[in-house]
């Protein structure tokens, strides 16, 4: 990739810079310069900077667009001009929050950006596993066609309880396409949804209730000190048998070992993960040996739809800061 600078200011005006750090393609930089705020002066670089290079670079910089989102407290305090850093994903995890909030520095998300994605890509796990897409896939191109699909190994969706953990703006999101296939909704969050108890009849219950009564389980909670390990090996000893368990969320939210035992044993259905502990996976993970499970490569979030609502929100942000406002959804501590 290589490095551009896309200059918007006037001989008159101050100049405002603002850095991409971007560890995607070059797509994603071209869609950001193009949706860049005017007046201000936008550059981007590669993400596999070092500390020292990262200090370097964002010397006279005001504001720090990010994907990936990490940082470290280190190359915060020295950005002294820095007044945003703007993240193009949703987790916040690999950012110095604490340092940030010390400093001053407002750290926030995407706003949801990719929230439809996500939910659309938790839907298609769900079907690819009760339709057993991928092995049906596979048989057809090895001319056996439907070994793999005997009609007492697939499923409807229809009539099935998805419990939905953590219902926010994706959760929520999740429910709604879930319900169009007929399901009853249940869900799990620190707070009631009066939302979608009214519009979808979802009903409020506790972890372990969802856990034991849910046919299908997907997991949109962000991952904080009471979250993490969240379904471990109690929780899965409490599944039905045939249980899904789909996780497009966070890693860790899940007890990886225990998720592995459930799958060797055939104590749930399967699974569809889309994350996970370490990125990319090592070629020998047990969950690549698995037929039960549906993989993807932490690409639940990106559609090409996506890239300039992410884009545009942070262009937003940038905006309302420069004009002396405050920033929208701002990061806070667990």
């Amino acid at each position: 990739m290589r490095s551009q600078l896309d200059a918007h200011t006037s001989e008159n005006d101050p100049v405002r810079k603002v850095l991409l750090i971007n560890g995607q393609s070059q797509q994603v930089a071209d869609t950001f310069n193009a949706l860049a705020p005017d007046g201000l002066e936008t550059a981007w670089l590669p993400a596999n900077l070092s500390d020292a290079e990262k200090i370097d670079h964002l010397c006279d910089v005001e504001f720090l667009v990010l994907h990936p989102a990490s940082v470290s407290g280190v190359v915060l305090r020295e950005a002294k001009s820095l007044r945003l850093l703007q993240l193009l994903a949703a987790g916040h995890e690999k950012v110095d929050l604490k340092t940030a909030m010390e400093l001053g520095i407002p750290v926030a998300t995407n706003g949801g950006a990719n929230a439809w994605a996500v939910a659309e890509h938790a839907i298609a796990l769900m079907l690819a596993l009760y339709k057993r897409l991928i092995p049906c896939d596979k048989s057809v191109r090895a001319g056996e066609w439907r070994k793999a699909a005997n009609g007492f190994n697939t499923f409807e969706l229809a009539g099935k309880t998805v419990g939905v953990i953590g219902a926010g703006n994706i959760g929520r999101k999740v429910a709604r396409r879930a319900k169009a296939f007929e399901t009853n909704i249940i869900y799990f969050d620190t707070f009631a949804v009066p939302e979608i108890e009214n519009e979808l009849r979802a009903r409020k219950v506790s972890l372990d209730e969802l856990v034991s009564t849910a046919d299908v389980i997907t997991l949109h909670a962000p991952l904080l000190k009471e979250t993490q390990g969240l379904i471990g090996q109690r929780e899965f000893a409490a599944m039905k048998p045939g249980a899904i368990l789909i996780n497009t969320s966070r890693a860790e939210l899940v007890d990886e070992a225990a998720l592995i035992e459930a799958l060797r044993t055939k104590k749930i259905g399967g699974a569809g993960i889309d994350v996970y502990y370490q990125e990319p996976v090592r070629i020998d993970h047990p969950l690549l040996t698995m037929d039960n499970v549906v993989l993807t490569p932490h690409t639940a979030g990106h559609a090409f739809e996506g890239w300039a609502r992410r884009c545009r929100f942070a262009r937003e942000n940038i905006q309302r800061v420069t004009r002396g406002e405050h920033p929208t959804f701002v990061a806070k501590l667990d």
